[in-house]
């Protein structure tokens, strides 16, 4: 019996300590001195549960109250919303019916005057497409597109008819835009420049196609309502007239109108973005800028040969003339082996003369070869890059297919500009080789007629020199 009474007593202990720790309590538990305290304490351990327990139940009593009457306003409520849904429904259906009954008096009360709505809608939205991207925009300002859009917005609703000053003020832009088209406007007015900033600049604009300042083209933006300054120029020979052309004082004044596009003109744009003659060049890539190089230094090559050989022919004809043998040029040097040895029979002096005649040929025919190999190897080049463009294009269709033509445009362009490039190269150096080996021939022609002659003198026993 002391045992159990022990046992109950150690596990009533254990109890007691967990729920003084649960509890959070400041205190230290009272340590019970025999059964009857640990006994006391556990039961007042159950009474405290116990209520504590009928105040939960109590709480989740009142709760489960408001949420039902929750739930009872909130059926109440969608009950409502469903009665007032079909009565709005019920007069939505009526409207309907009412509309559909206005909508057909009012076309009969209107008759043909809805055509006439169209055609005004029309009208007003295809001129306002217009006077917003035209160039007399920033002349006349944006109060025309705004009553242009007011006006197609009212006769696109269809109820009310233009009225006569809505009318007269379309016919009057319609005719003032007709009438700036062929006027020459001299105004002053913002323009932007490339760099972004906004300057006051006398203007002149030709019709409704161009707009010139300062000497050039500018373009409308419709976006800021101003002109301005394209990022290029033409060439000169379309701005050499737009000077004049804002000065006046000249007439008549050449000046190039380009009348493709309401905001400067497209062919204009495309002038700008064609690339000129250096920008072509670049397009042959690698092979382009050896064709180049190589053109250039035939180029230097002709003219130092041409001035070499100009040099010694003249040296050579100079001599020919002359009863005097000198060693500054070829034919003195040749004639003098004669003079120097008198002695010599013809068959020995001829063979002497040809040895001279030997050791002056490479100074007179000189790099005329490297000309003649430029002239071959240049078209072969340009064809090598047009097979590498070729290439390129081929391999830009495998890709992208054909649909879009840009895509091949940069091979197709390296094709044909080193194959120009080629021929720009070759055609010229021929024509310098051809003159140079020209001149040389004439030289060595000169130089061996006269140490033939010499010969020919001096087999007749003819010793003296042959004066010419």
């Amino acid at each position: 019996m002391n045992k159990i009474k022990l046992f109950i007593f150690i596990i009533s202990f254990g109890l007691v300590s967990s729920m003084a720790y649960a509890e959070d309590t400041e205190e230290e538990a009272a340590t019970p001195s025999n059964p009857q305290e640990l006994l006391e304490i556990v039961r007042q351990g159950q009474f405290a549960d116990t209520r504590q327990q009928r105040n939960r139940e109590t709480e989740f009593r009142n709760e489960k109250n408001k949420q039902a009457k929750l739930l009872s306003d909130a059926k109440d409520e969608r009950a409502r919303l469903e009665r007032e849904a079909a009565r709005l429904e019920q007069q939505f259906e009526a409207n309907e019916a009412l509309l559909v009954v206005a909508e057909e008096q009012l076309r009969e009360r209107l008759g043909s005057l809805n055509e006439i709505f169209g055609h005004i809608a029309g009208n007003t939205t295809e001129a306002r497409n217009i006077m917003e991207s035209s160039i007399t925009a920033a002349q006349f300002g944006k109060d025309r597109e705004e009553f242009m859009s007011a006006l197609g917005s009212k006769m696109n609703e269809g109820i009310k008819l233009a009225s006569i000053e809505e009318l007269e003020t379309l016919w009057y832009e319609l005719q003032r835009e007709i009438n700036a088209s062929g006027e020459v406007v001299k105004f002053n007015t913002e323009v932007i420049t490339t760099d972004g900033n906004v300057e006051n600049r006398d203007v002149v604009r030709v019709g409704n196609f161009n707009v010139v300042s300062d000497g050039q083209y500018l373009t409308y933006s419709p976006s800021r309502g101003a002109y301005s300054e394209l990022p290029a120029q033409p060439a000169g020979r379309y701005t050499s007239g737009s000077s004049d052309l804002l000065n006046g004082d000249a007439f008549p004044i050449q000046f190039a109108v380009d009348p493709t596009g309401p905001q400067g003109g497209s062919l204009l744009d495309s002038l700008i973005s064609m690339p000129g003659t250096w920008g072509k060049m670049q397009e042959g890539g690698f092979v382009g800028t050896v064709l180049m190089i190589i053109g250039s230094l035939a180029t230097l090559l002709f003219i130092w040969r041409f001035y070499e050989l100009w040099t010694i022919r003249g040296s050579v004809r100079a001599q020919a003339g002359s009863a005097t043998l000198t060693d500054d040029n070829a034919l003195g040097r040749i004639l003098k082996i004669a003079e120097e040895d008198k002695e010599a029979d013809t068959e020995t002096l001829e063979l002497k003369m040809a040895e001279q005649i030997l050791k002056e040929r490479p100074s007179v025919e000189g790099l005329n070869w490297v000309l003649k190999i430029v002239s071959v190897v240049a078209p072969l080049m340009g064809l090598f890059g047009t097979i590498i463009g070729m290439i390129e294009t081929f391999t830009m269709i495998t890709l992208f297919g054909t649909g879009d033509p840009k895509t091949m445009a940069s091979g197709i362009s390296t094709a044909l500009v080193t194959t120009w490039l080629g021929l720009m190269v070759a055609i010229p150096t021929t024509f310098m080789y051809a003159t140079v080996n020209n001149i040389s021939r004439g030289v060595l022609g000169t130089i061996e007629e006269h140490s033939t002659g010499m010969a020919a003198k001096r087999s007749e026993g003819t010793l003296s020199l042959i004066h010419i």
